[in-house]
């Protein structure tokens, strides 16, 4: 998979994406435990926006994708902002969806069918259309989060030894690009 990130290095450097690690998807376990906080709606999009419970699928649904994909990229934005009264914070999370995108479409043209998870829920519209029961108005760009599929991020995290605190002064995006590779030896 080295391949992949030689190629993508450039464009993690023009993103300022610091962080980014290749790892097995299998470690991306959903599971009912995290998918609890989404019944408890705390955030209020539970069955509110298309790219969250219950309309994303259910935990069994979301194993089954997931197996489709052989690589992921663990994918960390990281912005200074006074994260309670800056209103760049929700500004911060709509620029990380648009660099997962672009990280996407640049595989996609190159053959590799992939998968972009976000950070937090999908933002792309003010009010997603899942709450007047009409369709998305961007499926081409909205994409779930790995919170929203019931993965447990402090616990991958920790897997791989990063920092996994939140802080007051900067907001810290974790994202994951899936890669399934079709057409082998497409960097070599």
């Amino acid at each position: 998979m080295k391949g992949y990130i030689e190629e993508l290095r450039p464009l993690f450097e023009k993103m300022n994406i610091n962080e980014f690690i290749e790892f097995d998807p299998s470690l991306l376990f959903p599971e009912e435990r995290i998918r609890r906080y989404c019944y408890e709606n705390i955030c209020g999009n539970y069955g509110k926006n298309y790219m969250c419970p219950p309309l994303i699928g259910t935990v069994e649904e979301i194993k089954s994708r997931l197996k489709l994909y052989d690589k992921a990229i663990l994918i960390r934005y990281a912005e200074e902002v006074d994260v309670k009264l800056d209103s760049r914070a929700k500004r911060s999370k709509i620029d990380f969806h648009k660099k997962i995108l672009e990280l996407e479409n640049f595989l996609n043209k190159k053959s590799i069918d992939s998968w972009g998870l976000v950070g937090g829920s999908c933002s792309f519209c003010i009010e997603c259309k899942a709450i007047s029961n009409r369709p998305c108005k961007h499926p081409h760009k909205a994409r779930p989060s790995l919170e929203s599929l019931g993965i447990d991020v402090q616990k991958l995290l920790e897997s791989f030894g990063l920092d996994n605190r939140f802080y007051l002064d900067k907001i810290v995006w974790t994202g994951c690009i899936l890669i399934h590779e079709q057409i082998k030896d497409k960097f070599k």
